[in-house]
């Protein structure tokens, strides 16, 4: 193997690993929200809200999920109507709007992510501490490459 195709077969099992781990965690039993109906974009938004480290406009979350503005905020009035997030005025620039969890999703999206990990957890056991750091390390490198 030449050493670019090397590389290669290494990202290609990688992301091996990641699908089906991922495939793991959405066969999962665990349900957010229960009594809602939310669809995968819905739920892709919620988690980003969740873990954004600073605050989301609307611009930022339809390119964060790779939707167009016109499609987030169709996205955002299903939320709304479930009263799961709120849209307030930026508090730097008026012509701005932020989006947020409200408090019930909030801790409703906690709880969900608590069920996962400990569901997946027993999948780590082999790992020790310094191990799952640079892991988590490593993805989070990749996640922010562009």
């Amino acid at each position: 193997m030449t050493p670019a195709s090397d590389r290669a077969a290494r990202v290609a099992a990688i992301l091996e690993s990641v699908t089906l781990l991922s495939s793991t965690i959405a066969a999962g039993r665990h349900v957010p929200f229960r009594g809602s109906t939310l669809t995968r974009t819905q739920l892709a938004a919620l988690h980003r809200l969740a873990h954004a480290r600073t605050p989301l406009t609307p611009g930022r979350l339809a390119s964060a999920l790779g939707v167009t503005r016109g499609a987030v905020s169709q996205l955002l009035d299903g939320l709304r109507a479930e009263k799961l997030v709120q849209i307030t005025a930026h508090p730097q620039d008026a012509r701005s709007r932020i989006v947020s969890l409200t408090v019930e999703a909030a801790a409703e999206v906690a709880s969900f992510e608590r069920g996962v990990v400990a569901g997946v957890e027993p999948q780590f056991a082999d790992l020790t501490d310094d191990e799952l750091d640079t892991l988590a390390v490593l993805l989070q490198r990749v996640r922010e490459h562009r």
